[in-house]
């Protein structure tokens, strides 16, 4: 056994033996917030204040008939730790009083406290209380919300992107990568990323029925779902209970649907045309878009009351266009200038280019009632697409600078949830994902050639070709309760076996920084790999965490954990053993609880994405290296010439790729304040601040750096390391700041009407950029790329919500008429993201190509604010009394603004800036419609 391997044995018999004893040997323990479920308390007293022992509580699920019971306790108190979403009767009895029985709906996350008063018996027969749960929930401390059922079925989402729910929330904006691609590298999830609190996107975990669901090669989110399979969705900015690990910003937290009693089922189909859509801004003609999205779901009962199925089927068949938007002259004199070369790629082209991609998902679930103790859940889900021209084509990116997309994700997961006893709960679960992913490159010839702001084609080299892993994950998590305490333990497993193919620039990259300088042939340097393409590597991962929530008071909570991760990194990288991430919040309800205060503050641990170790252990310098050379070296080559095998010797070195050794797992320090109000009409307000402090931060710094320029001819440049040319080193360095003011405001839908209003107004500063392999300006002083985070946004406001026509058989005339339409609405806003400003050259010489001009901070440029409305219109038809019909359209971006992206960051070498400065490469969606239908049962 080796040292790894030992170091985690020991962990992992540490820590469940630690869990294990701290839970077991809890004295007081009672409600608090979950990850999967929900959870219900309360206290029970009779009219005179007097409290209520001994009542027995039964909590009906109404679309499964499956009962849970509770008593109360000598302090009249009452708790169910585990109650799967949805709708439930609950009903109390107790001896000398009336029955009551009280209707509520719960969703993920949530933990809900109610008081109960019950009348003498003889006073009445039954009481019933049909009301919903509270607005607000007075014992939550994280700082979360969670998307409705409703607002998933009802609003209009773009694609039918369930991930894009996210963007309703406030501290949550679309992530600012400079690019237009619709799969991000090493991902084969489409859309936008995610930024929570104005971090990168891949500082967050997503979490489909309590286990991962992330891709741990890029820290990205792992697999696809059909809207149609969710059912929640909560989104945690701050404050995230000790449960939640290996993220350092949010948590997007996700319960699929299952299936109840009644047969349900539907067939829908969704259709896009261009002949309905406007033009795109930058476009000379009309986008290419043909799109049909349709499927079905069935659901029921194996056996009733006790045995459930829910299962969706959807395809997505999608041929589209992407804009190119190099200047047409710039087009004639490049292609002029490969064909007097003789280089072997394909030419350019600029204007609309035809994309594709074909998607299919499959979902199955199934829920068991094992015996009165035992609840069995289980899934399986298969997401397949492949896709042309739809990664980095588009903008200033020829077809040629692209690729394509194939990928197969397969997961079976499995949970049980055990009642030891009426004070004790047990949660295990268990998931395997087997995901393929290839990325064919569209020219497989080459070389790549860059142009600084002009145009970039030839072999893509910027990321992975291929990447297969295959994830283990068993978890177990153990409740107890008791009086005014609860408290919950648990041990996460996880491991990944991944293998990533990437060649890089094994075809040749010539580098430019101006469009005279090609022309010319006068390149700035010339990079060529050699050796292994790949690397596989284990990694696995471990961490456990205890947490209690106390309340003293009925109107006050405190919520205090404590959690560790470790992550086991292949040699010769030390594992880093301190993670320890304390987390302490409260709430605090005072009156008439419809006022709740809360306040945390909690360390977070995040996760070292495996594509920078994958590069690092594969560009060692043994098995791999990269050429570079400069038009001044002896032996420089001609452009458009590649080197036919490796040289034994070169002026300059080879450039290799390295890690820390000591690497540190980047955490952040949150901390948060909230003050939620009820409000009259069944509504809720917030107003809160975040802040959250980054702190080892991971990003790439050359620690080779030439001292001399190349036309001084020092050997290797003068580098400090003789032996190699450019050493790029991952390293934890960085770090960010964030301070954000979010306010919130949500009606629920009553008779007709629903409205969410999501406004954030932040600052965000950090020294790295959106991606890992970030890189400063300047090696030796990160101080100087010191400036506003590429997510900085002033101000997001988003309006969402719904219109429905009141229904009642007695309307005439224009109500009868508008009977069975709705109408749903998502608006946005968001005030201008920032950029980098560039030179186009290498200033300092450190042969990278991302210098500024002197005196300019980074960052300081200001893109394009964004405004779009959404809009979708429906009509349901009844046929049956169990059969319904919904015809729909909806239009995106409804009012046709120009919503401008990706400007030309390029201002040049001189006093002014280059005629194309900070003009757009790339724009959003134009104004779309979609036509759609849906038959239910």
């Amino acid at each position: 056994m080796n040292s790894a391997s030992k170091k985690l044995s020991t962990f992992c018999f540490a820590s469940t033996s630690l869990c294990l004893i701290v839970v077991l040997g809890a004295i007081q323990v009672r409600a608090q917030q979950t990850v999967t479920s929900a959870s219900l308390s309360g206290r029970i007293t009779d009219a005179s204040g007097a409290l209520v022992t001994d009542a027995v509580l039964t909590a009906t699920a109404l679309e499964t008939n499956q009962k849970r019971e509770a008593r109360t306790d000598y302090d009249g108190r009452f708790r169910f730790p585990y109650l799967p979403v949805g709708a439930y009767q609950l009903h109390v009895e107790a001896k000398g009083f009336v029955p009551l029985s009280k209707q509520l709906t719960l969703t993920v996350g949530q933990a809900i406290d109610v008081s109960l008063q019950l009348e003498v018996e003889g006073m009445a027969e039954h009481v019933t209380v049909n009301v919903d749960v509270p607005l607000i929930e007075t014992v939550r401390t994280q700082l979360t919300e969670t998307v409705r059922p409703t607002e998933i079925d009802q609003l209009p989402l773009n694609g039918r992107n369930y991930l894009d729910l996210a963007m309703l929330v406030p501290g949550v904006s679309p992530t600012n990568t400079g690019s237009n691609q619709r799969f991000a590298e090493t991902s084969a999830v489409p859309g936008q990323g995610i930024s929570v609190a104005g971090q990168r996107n891949l500082n967050n975990s997503f979490i489909v029925d309590g286990v991962s669901a992330n891709d741990d090669a890029a820290d990205l989110t792992g697999t696809y779902f059909s809207e149609e399979v969710i059912r929640e969705f909560q989104v945690i900015t701050s404050g995230g209970i000790a449960e939640f690990g290996r993220a350092s910003s949010g948590i997007v937290n996700i319960i699929t649907r299952s299936g109840a009693n009644d047969w349900r089922g539907n067939l829908y189909g969704f259709a896009r045309n261009q002949r309905f859509d406007a033009r795109n801004p930058l476009a000379a003609k009309k986008d290419l878009l043909t799109q049909s999205q349709y499927g079905g779901t069935i659901s029921g009962p194996i056996r009733r009351d006790r045995t459930f199925f829910f299962a969706n089927f959807e395809q997505t068949r999608r041929n589209y266009s992407t804009v190119i938007t190099i200047a047409p002259s710039a087009v004639t004199a490049i292609n002029s200038r490969l064909d007097a070369v003789g280089y072997r790629g394909p030419r350019i082209e600029t204007g609309t280019v035809p994309a594709s991609f074909d998607s299919t998902n499959v979902f199955l679930r199934l829920d068991h009632q094992l015996n009165q103790r035992n609840q069995l859940s289980a899934r399986y889900s298969l997401y397949h697409i492949t896709a042309v021209n739809s990664r980095t084509v588009g903008g200033l990116n020829a077809i040629s600078r692209g690729s394509a997309l194939d990928d197969t994700d397969q997961t079976i997961q499995a949970n049980n949830v055990t009642t030891i006893s009426s004070r004790t709960l047990n949660e295990a679960r268990f998931q395997y994902t087997h995901s393929r992913l290839s990325a064919p490159i569209n020219d497989s010839v080459g070389p790549s050639v860059g142009i600084s702001g002009v145009a970039n084609f030839g072999t893509a080299t910027f990321s992975p070709l291929a990447r297969d892993i295959d994830l283990f994950e068993a978890v177990d998590n153990v409740s107890v309760q008791r009086g005014t305490h609860s408290l919950k333990g648990g041990v996460d497993f996880l491991y990944n076996r991944v293998n990533i193919v990437f060649p890089g620039a094994v075809q040749g990259v010539y580098n430019f920084t101006s469009l005279n300088n090609f022309l010319t042939g006068n390149y700035l340097n010339f990079q060529q790999a050699f050796g292994v393409p790949s690397q596989l590597q284990s990694n696995p991962n471990a961490g456990f965490f205890v947490q209690d929530e106390w309340r003293p008071r009925s109107d006050f909570t405190i919520n205090a954990g404590l959690r560790y991760d470790a992550q086991f990194l292949p040699g010769p990288i030390k594992t880093d053993s301190n993670n320890f991430a304390p987390r302490l919040g409260f709430a605090y309800s005072p009156g008439d609880r419809k006022t709740v205060i809360r306040a945390g503050f909690g360390i977070y641990f995040d996760r070292i994405p495996l594509r920078a170790t994958s590069n690092a252990l594969q560009r060692d310098g043994l098995k791999y290296v990269v050429v570079q050379l400069s038009p001044a070296e002896a032996g420089a080559l001609v452009f458009p010439n590649i080197l036919a095998t490796q040289p034994t010797t070169l002026p300059t070195k080879p450039n290799i790729t390295r890690i820390d050794p000591n690497i540190e797992s980047s955490y952040s320090e949150q901390a948060n304040f909230q003050i939620e109000r009820e409000l009259p009409g069944d509504a809720s307000i917030s107003v809160g601040y975040l802040y959250l402090r980054g702190l080892h931060l991971i990003l790439s710094r050359n620690v080779n750096v030439p001292r001399f320029p190349a036309s001084a001819g020092a050997p290797n440049l003068g580098r400090p390391d003789p032996n190699w040319g450019n050493i790029s080193r991952f390293e934890s360095s960085g770090d960010s700041y964030y301070n954000g003011m979010i306010v919130s405001f949500n009606k629920r839908a009553r008779r007709w009407a629903s409205l969410r209003v999501s406004y954030t107004l932040a600052k965000a500063i950090d020294d790295a950029g959106n991606f890992f392999f970030s890189t400063p300006q300047d090696n030796f002083n990160l101080r100087d790329d010191r400036g506003l985070a590429d997510n900085d946004q002033r101000h997001r406001l988003v309006l969402s919500g719904t219109l429905e026509a009141p229904k009642s058989k007695q309307d005439k005339g224009l109500r009868h008429a508008l009977r069975g339409f709705q109408l749903s609405y998502i608006f946005t806003y968001a005030s201008r993201l920032p950029f980098n400003i560039l030179t186009g050259s290498d200033r300092n010489f450190d042969t990278n190509n991302n210098d500024r001009p002197v005196g300019v901070a980074r960052n300081s440029g200001r893109g394009f604010d964004f405004a779009s409305l959404d809009l979708r219109v429906g009509r349901d038809f009844h046929l049956s009394d169990r059969v319904s019909l919904r015809i729909l359209a909806e239009g995106f971006n409804l009012f046709n603004r120009a919503n401008y992206s990706v400007p030309n960051n390029i201002f040049g070498t001189g006093g002014t800036p280059l005629s194309t400065f900070g003009q757009p490469t790339a724009a959003f969606d134009p104004r779309q419609f979609q036509f759609g239908m849906k038959l239910s049962f």
